[in-house]
């Protein structure tokens, strides 16, 4: 998160928990959203996913399921 902002993503979400960690921000038009999750020990899965802001609505459904996929499995 704070490598993006320094970089001049505006956040406007952020989510942080022991397990998993989701933050989306814009920058020129753009949207990117991140999600990472505590998989094994000190090990991290993650996705970043940049679209336009023209795209929101159509991208909104493929994030959620990004989301739901992205699970701790095989420890």
């Amino acid at each position: 998160m704070m490598e993006d902002e320094k970089a001049g993503w505006q956040l406007s979400y952020r989510r942080l928990t022991p397990k998993w960690a989701s933050y989306s921000g814009v920058k020129n038009g753009e949207i990117r959203y991140v999600r990472a999750i505590k998989v094994c020990n000190d090990r991290a899965a993650l996705f970043t996913i940049n679209y336009s802001r023209f795209e929101k609505t159509p991208y909104d459904p493929i994030v959620v399921r990004m989301v739901r996929s992205l699970k701790a499995e095989g420890c």
